[in-house]
């Protein structure tokens, strides 16, 4: 695996830049946090994109670390 961990939440805020960097949204980023099981991103101590993909989130409770696999995008073509 190549590339390095995209940090995307830090002490309760978002990353805006890094989280255009890794081409997410807020709303996926905000999914993800709620499938994390935490309520909102002020809940939110760190979130990373890890180089494999998944996305791991500490919450102000240390011991509630979790990983998820980021969902692929969908892409649409059109047929001609």
């Amino acid at each position: 695996m190549q590339g390095e961990a995209i940090m995307l939440v830090f002490k309760g805020k978002i990353l805006s830049s890094h989280l255009k960097q890794a081409s997410i949204t807020e709303d996926e980023l905000m999914e993800v946090i709620r499938e994390h099981g935490v309520g909102s991103v002020a809940e939110v101590d760190l979130a990373v994109l890890e180089v494999d993909g998944n996305i791991s989130v500490l919450s102000a409770d240390i011991r509630k670390k979790t990983t998820r696999r980021r969902k692929a995008h969908k892409i649409i073509s059109k047929q001609q």
